[in-house]
Formats: C-alpha cells, sequence, structure tokens
C-alpha cells in the first residue's frame, strides 16, 4: 500500500500547505497556491486520485519518491540518488500527471460551482480530447462517487481550524521506478571481459 499520510495544514484565508511524510521516512512540504478556492487544490487532487485510481499522478509520484520543484523536504533524509530518482518518477509519470491534472480540476470544479454530473463529464471530454486520442476512460458511475468524496473532504476541511491540519492516508499501491545506477556498464558485458 501507499504508506503515505498526507496533512492539509490550514493557514488563515484560504492559504494552506501540505505535508507528505513517505513511507521512506521523508517529509516534503508541497505550498498550496489557491488562495481564491474553499477547498485546496491539492486536496481536491488527493481525493480524485485516490477515487479514480490514478497510482502515478501527483501524490502517487510524490509516495514513490518525486519531489517537484515547488517542494522542500523538511524531515527525514533521502536515499542516495534521490535527485535522479525524482527525475525518472516524473518523467514515467508524465502522462498520469497530466491524466490527474485534469480529474482533479474537473472534481474540483464540480464541488466549488456545485456542477450536475453531465456536465461535470462534458468537462472532463473537453480537457481529455486535449490529453488523448484515446476515449475517456470515465463514465457517470465514476464521476458522482469521486464528486461526492470531494465533497465530504471538503466538508471536514471547513470544520479545520486556523494553524491545525487534516490527515488522510494515501491508500493506492507505490509504484517502484528502476533508477540506472551511475558506473555500471550498460550493455551487461563485463569490462574485464573485453
Amino acid at each position: 500500500m501507499g504508506g503515505m499520510d498526507v496533512t492539509f495544514q490550514r493557514l488563515g484565508g484560504n492559504r494552506y500547505f501540505a505535508n507528505a511524510a513517505r513511507a521512506d521516512g521523508v517529509t516534503v512540504q508541497v505550498p498550496g497556491y489557491d488562495r481564491t478556492s474553499a477547498i485546496p487544490h491539492d486536496l481536491a487532487h488527493f481525493v480524485a486520485e485516490r477515487e479514480f485510481g490514478v497510482t502515478r499522478g501527483f501524490w502517487g509520484s510524490v509516495a514513490a519518491g518525486a519531489l517537484f520543484t515547488n517542494m522542500v523536504v523538511v524531515s527525514g533524509r533521502q536515499k542516495p540518488h534521490a535527485a535522479e530518482r525524482s527525475k525518472q518518477i516524473i518523467k514515467a509519470h508524465a502522462d498520469d500527471l497530466g491524466i490527474s491534472e485534469a480529474l482533479a480540476g474537473v472534481v474540483h470544479d464540480a464541488v466549488e460551482e456545485d456542477l450536475a454530473v453531465d456536465v461535470v463529464l462534458e468537462r472532463l471530454r473537453g480537457y481529455w480530447g486535449i490529453i488523448s486520442a484515446a476515449p475517456l476512460p470515465v463514465v457517470a458511475a465514476d464521476v458522482e462517487p469521486a464528486v461526492n468524496a470531494l465533497r465530504r473532504a471538503a466538508e471536514r476541511w471547513a470544520a479545520v481550524p486556523v494553524d491545525e491540519g487534516l490527515t488522510l492516508t494515501w491508500p493506492l499501491p507505490v509504484e517502484k521506478v528502476p533508477v540506472p545506477c551511475a558506473g555500471k556498464a550498460r550493455t551487461g558485458r563485463s569490462r574485464r571481459g573485453r
């Protein structure tokens, strides 16, 4: 399983940040930028990715060891080659990161704007057409539970006092992305055998 706890910390106004305590003992901080929304965008990402089973989206990437440019390590010690691993994870997850952004954005809008499921699906089809030529892998039966889950999370978030947090556990499996080791022969042959 994911083994990562994410705490969304409320600041004054609609400001927040999130701390993700990964299974490897490292805690990273994700700054919050969306000061106009009542629901943190990163919370919408968490819920949408969880509900749609996106293991290679933003939070799945963080759980796997990705460190995006706006993030900082706040505690723990990263493993050797953490920067290379992070780059490989982000590269390997690139398509799913785009998909998760579309899913999170649409689900976030659905709750913030109280949209009907058919409107949510239409918006999602519009985003999906930009991301992929494949058919949309989501139907109305998938959208409604995700929107309802974000509504419940939004209610929990609204009850969090300033300077306190809402902690959620990442429930999805973490994908291990292999990182090429520096200094090893790439051909598979020993250097002695040459």
